[in-house]
């Protein structure tokens, strides 16, 4: 009996350091070093027919700045750390807000003369203290358009410092609404 419990724990250990030294087949890890320069990351997020970039990368500097012992900053649910990631900005709307811009789509294009246009762009600018400070959009749009994405933008909650920044300065996104 005692022979035979020896033997299994051998084929037990031999097992076990067998499938140890096997490689995993369903999951497989790269690792690459590039040393050229890479191209900065694109800052883009996409939500059912709502597209948002980060465009303060393309604008000059700001002299404008906040410390972050200025502003409430809180920590940031999954889904917002995700976005500010994505994002690549120290910037972030509620876990909401794409939801809720998403949601104006049938409000924006429900006129004759704005069923005629496909998409609608527009930058919005938030100020160093994360609240939305104006917007321009880009492109030829009636002026009925125009009045339905204010009344959008009225909307929008103020911005979320992201955690971890020395200082928050204001940013510029770009807005893309589809029909």
């Amino acid at each position: 009996m005692k022979g035979n419990r020896n033997f299994k724990r051998l084929i037990v250990v031999l097992s076990l350091g067998v499938f140890l030294t096997l490689p995993i087949n369903f999951g497989y890890a790269f690792a690459q070093q590039n040393l050229e320069a890479s191209e900065p990351p694109i800052a883009l997020v996409h939500f059912n027919k709502l597209t948002l970039k980060n465009k303060t990368s393309d604008m000059p500097a700001a002299l404008e700045f906040s410390a972050p012992q200025d502003l409430n900053v809180e920590s940031l649910t999954v889904i917002e750390e995700n976005i500010a990631r994505n994002l690549n900005s120290h910037w972030v709307w509620p876990e909401y807000t794409l939801e809720m811009m998403d949601s104006y789509s049938p409000f924006l294009f429900r006129t004759k003369k704005s069923q005629e246009v496909d998409e609608v762009r527009l930058l919005v600018q938030v100020n160093s203290r994360g609240r939305v400070s104006g917007f321009e959009v880009i492109g030829d749009v009636d002026k009925g358009l125009k009045e339905r994405l204010d009344h959008m933008i009225r909307k929008l909650p103020d911005c979320k410092p992201v955690p971890g920044f020395a200082s928050y300065s204001p940013a510029t996104f770009e807005v893309v609404i589809q029909k």
